[in-house]
């Protein structure tokens, strides 16, 4: 049987992804998964479209950079929208039954694509989302029974909590994160769009955010549960059949 295919778009603004490159090369080669990574959004999602794929992973920080003259120094690099193609590609993978790992940044991504909150289940909301400094993070389950869950324990690392996202309703929340605020946030969800599986989690700004194993073993439970039966298969023949 061949081996899962995936396709991982990553890299952005303020956060080290090439540091946490190996962590995601590691994790694929132990779970027998061949992956392309792009930094290219735009060329990872036409991979995406030539050629079925089980999984998407995102883990990037690309949006336009519209929302404060701040951004504006980094617009030419970084700035970013999704364009109808683009959009197409990841609409069409998650309709034949491909599935998304969705990372961190992944709900600041694609701002001009409103469909991109529905897929993710959730969105970051300029003025109301927000972290507090970078640094000690406690993660608990709160979903115990979950399969995605099974065998995962507390967790400590030093990261950035994302929170007062926007989120629906109907997402499941597997755990929560606590930052030196106190509160604890929503940071780890699934649910499925149109039968396609979704799994979320807003941890992971840098590699200290992977060092305990616990984190890395929700990891491994998710993109099994990302990779399990579903609708149809990810086959040469059924993409030639209905293209």
């Amino acid at each position: 049987m061949p081996a899962p295919r995936a396709i991982h778009l990553t890299a952005g603004l303020h956060h080290p992804w090439a540091a946490t490159a190996p962590f995601w090369t590691s994790l694929f080669d132990e779970l027998g998964i061949s992956v392309a990574t792009f930094e290219d959004i735009d060329a990872g999602c036409a991979a995406l479209a030539a050629r079925p794929h089980d999984l998407l992973v995102v883990s990037a920080l690309r949006w336009s950079m519209t929302n404060d003259e701040k951004y504006a120094v980094h617009r030419d690099q970084w700035g970013y929208d999704i364009p109808p193609d683009a959009r197409a590609a990841i609409t069409v993978h998650l309709g034949r039954g491909g599935a998304l790992l969705a990372m961190h940044a992944a709900t600041l991504c694609f701002d001009t694509w409103p469909q991109w909150e529905e897929i993710v289940g959730g969105r970051w909301v300029w003025g109301q989302s927000g972290h507090p400094p970078y640094g000690p993070v406690n993660t608990r389950v709160v979903a115990p029974d979950h399969p995605l869950m099974h065998g995962v324990s507390a967790f400590q690392s030093r990261d950035e909590v994302y929170g007062e996202l926007r989120r629906a309703s109907h997402c499941e929340v597997l755990a929560q994160s606590q930052a030196q605020d106190g509160k604890w946030m929503p940071t780890v969800w699934c649910h499925q769009w149109q039968g396609a599986r979704i799994f979320y989690d807003a941890l992971g700004h840098n590699m200290d955010g992977f060092t305990d194993p616990a984190h890395r073993h929700l990891l491994t439970n998710a993109i099994g549960w990302l990779l399990g039966p579903r609708p149809c298969a990810l086959t040469e023949d059924t993409h030639h059949a209905k293209h």
